[in-house]
């Protein structure tokens, strides 16, 4: 049986936004800059500067701000555990990484639910 994207997102839990959110991964061998390509309330798919290999643990910090004049901002602490890498750019240390928030508060998912609803 063949299974389309459409299919995939129906099957998602949590919804899901395309947004560019700059942000800060700690790996334990420092910390890496990265950016959301989308997030949901269960992980986030990324571009970081730096090779981080699958089924590395991380913590994670995002400031979700809600308006241009960034008079809203909640932030979101979680941990997280990468599940795919993609080479992007690996000469321009560019690459795509999705990460499984596997330890994160009710709280502080429900923050991302609350801002993708304001943002779709």
């Amino acid at each position: 049986m063949k299974h389309n994207n459409a299919d995939s997102a129906e099957r998602r839990k949590y919804p899901r936004i395309n947004k560019r959110i700059p942000f800060k991964l700690e790996t334990g061998q420092g910390i890496v800059s990265a950016e959301t390509i989308n997030l949901s309330g269960s992980g986030v798919y990324c571009r970081v500067n730096q090779y981080v290999p699958v089924m590395t643990q991380l913590k994670i910090v995002f400031a979700l701000i809600y308006d241009t004049e960034a008079t809203e901002v909640e932030y979101v602490e979680c941990e997280g555990i990468v599940v795919r890498v993609e080479d992007i750019s690996p000469e321009n240390d560019l690459w795509h990484i999705a990460i499984f928030f596997n330890e994160i508060e009710e709280s502080e998912k429900e923050k991302i639910i609350k801002f993708i609803g304001k943002n779709e």
